[in-house]
């Protein structure tokens, strides 16, 4: 099912200290209220088409999000999210349970040989 707009209008001109609100609402009776910033560049363009154009990148955006909180169940490793702090922990996290395997193999024995018993005595 696609959604329409039923209506758009400007609700508030703005003035020297705020910028336009349009509202605009679909054919199933959702409103959204676009508050434009002040833009004294803009402020000959139309207000009702700067929030149609700003609504238009938001779709594109709403998709990414989308698929990016899709994305979120199915959690990216720490690499690949490049997330540093993750990592860290990871690493540490896998140190202190492979203790004390991580510890190095010692090289140096450490034993007293016994006394030899003099044939003489």
């Amino acid at each position: 099912m696609s959604m329409k707009i039923a209506t758009t209008r400007l609700a508030d001109p703005g003035d020297d200290w705020h910028g336009p609100i349009v509202e605009i609402t679909t054919d199933d009776h959702i409103t959204l209220v676009v508050n434009l910033p002040l833009a004294p560049s803009q402020a000959e363009s139309d207000p009702i088409d700067r929030a149609l154009g700003a609504l238009s990148d938001l779709s594109s955006a709403a998709g990414d999000e989308r698929a990016r909180r899709a994305g979120k169940d199915a959690k990216a490793s720490a690499r690949s999210a490049q997330d540093q702090a993750e990592l860290d922990d990871q690493l540490n996290a896998g140190l202190e349970d492979s203790f004390p395997a991580s510890d190095p193999v010692a090289t140096v024995v450490t034993s007293t040989l016994p006394k030899r018993a003099h044939a003489g005595s």
